[in-house]
């Protein structure tokens, strides 16, 4: 008898843990697939979104917020072109703010921090794998520019480090610097030849000038080195009259003995 009643409580326990698992399980689920549109976020981006994928992370000064809960591609069948809006689920728990009448609700802060500029940017999360993520940052001087439907709350974005870099040197006229470079040096391969042989004139103009001046040159410089060598002899002789005062002052008066 007691050992059945030791049964009942353990199959009781079982049947317990089953429900809580259930419970978990849906709960789970109901996060993950039930996702109610007034949570979602919308962001459209004006470059390639490859590396960004359902689940990478959206982060706030460094702080990770919300993950990518879908990405879609909507054609425009009119312009012939593509949009790929990409959806945002937030974290309740890690978006708050307090005032005194109570807690406003992620949607109207979100709404306040958009009127006060917030944007966001695509970072590289891996620079081995390429993975990206969404960068969520205050900047008010960036122009709004809304592109949604306005169905969902829409965050506006602006262009990363590299799609700016890419964008000013798309702007930059390389075509007609080539072109212009492409002119000067044919212009340069014609002039080329009359330049080489103005410096060959020029060049032997030189030769024939140094030629003549070589021999006044040798003359000049044999009287220069005569010159300073008879200075060198004056030099000797003012040395040796000046030790000699100096051992014989009275030669002055006297004058040198013979």
């Amino acid at each position: 008898m007691q050992q059945k009643k030791q049964y009942k409580i353990v199959g009781l326990f079982v049947i317990i843990g089953i429900l809580c698992f259930i419970g978990i399980l849906l709960n789970y689920i109901g996060n993950k697939f039930t996702t109610n549109k007034d949570d979602l976020v919308v962001m459209y981006f004006e470059e390639s979104i490859q590396g960004l994928s359902v689940g990478s992370s959206v982060v706030l000064q460094g702080v990770e917020i919300g993950q990518v809960n879908k990405i879609k591609l909507v054609p425009d069948l009119q312009a012939g072109t593509f949009q790929t809006p990409v959806y945002v689920l937030f974290d309740r728990q890690k978006i708050s703010s307090y005032r005194r009448d109570g807690y406003p609700d992620q949607r109207e802060i979100l709404k306040h921090l958009i009127d006060k500029g917030l944007k966001a940017q695509l970072i590289s999360a891996n620079y081995l794998t390429g993975q990206l993520m969404i960068q969520l940052s205050m900047n008010p001087e960036q122009p709004v520019v809304l592109r949604g439907s306005g169905k969902y709350l829409e965050i506006p974005t602006e262009l990363s480090a590299f799609a700016k870099f890419s964008k000013d040197l798309k702007q930059i006229p390389l075509h007609e610097s080539l072109t212009r470079l492409g002119d000067v040096l044919v212009d340069l391969d014609h002039s080329l030849p009359a330049i080489l042989d103005n410096v060959s004139q020029i060049t032997q103009k030189l030769d024939r000038m140094m030629d003549k001046k070589s021999g006044e040159f040798s003359s000049t410089m044999s009287n220069i080195n005569a010159t300073m060598e008879e200075i060198a002899k004056a030099s000797r002789s003012i040395k040796n009259l000046t030790d000699y005062l100096e051992r014989h002052p009275e030669a002055i008066i006297r004058g040198k003995e013979k």
